[in-house]
């Protein structure tokens, strides 16, 4: 694994870790949601996962672990994403892109706008910034993240929680024809379900939506039942091949 630094438009640099396997012409891009990390261990173990399928480049959001700059709740975030994507483009011929929660919003907007990559896996996604039902202090929602979160949570550097944001309701019917897959927790304590169902109507072909029975939020889905959730990704992703 390569730790990597590249720029943003606005010169800000994101922290890279590259998993790559020699021969390979396809990867996956991933993306964390609020407060993660790629250093995280949900992250480390989720990347060596895939990595067993494809090669695995996973970021910093801004404002988070090894990455510069603030965080901006999915304002400027996309184009973050975007960079990653140009630096990927380097080396591969394939690329799939992953978005967990606040990630999945940059995700959805970066695709909407640019249609840089082959495939769209957003977890946990919302409709809009706006929208979230900010229960991250309610009992179900933060003992987990305090579990989850740990020692990242002190290296986050916060920006204007209200700077203007596209919002990701706005843009998903942009995103085709490229592939776009939902995942969502039937039970999640921070981004309701209605969150996923709203984007997948107002999404275009080809696009599909599982609704994990019982699933909570983001990267728990995978924490809960990690053979699963990489299954259900990977079988959706050979199918783009």
């Amino acid at each position: 694994m390569e730790i990597k630094t590249i720029e943003s438009f606005d010169k800000t640099k994101i922290a890279l870790n590259h998993f790559k396997k020699d021969g390979r012409d396809t990867v996956l891009i991933i993306c964390h949601g609020f407060a993660m990390s790629k250093d995280s261990k949900p992250f480390i173990d989720l990347s060596n996962d895939f990595f067993k399928s494809y090669d695995i480049i996973v970021m910093d959001q801004r404002g988070h672990g090894d990455s510069e700059g603030v965080f901006t709740f999915s304002a400027k975030e996309h184009e973050d994403i975007k960079a990653v994507v140009e630096y990927a483009k380097e080396n591969y011929t394939c690329i799939y892109l992953m978005g967990f929660s606040l990630g999945a919003a940059s995700c959805i907007i970066e695709v909407a706008i640019n249609k840089n990559v082959n495939g769209l896996i957003v977890i946990s996604a919302p409709i809009s910034f706006e929208k979230i039902e900010n229960r991250f202090l309610y009992k179900d929602a933060l003992i987990p993240g305090i579990q989850k979160f740990g020692e990242h949570t002190l290296k986050m550097r916060l920006g204007n929680i209200f700077e203007k944001k596209e919002k990701p309701i706005d843009l998903i019917d942009k995103i085709s024809p490229i592939p776009t897959l939902l995942i969502q927790g039937e039970n999640d304590p921070i981004i309701f379900k209605h969150h996923a169902e709203e984007l997948y109507e107002k999404a275009k072909d080809p696009k599909k939506l599982i609704m994990i029975d019982k699933g909570l939020h983001a990267e728990d889905l995978y924490i809960n039942n990690p053979k699963e959730f990489v299954s259900l990704c990977s079988s959706w992703l050979s199918g783009l091949l």
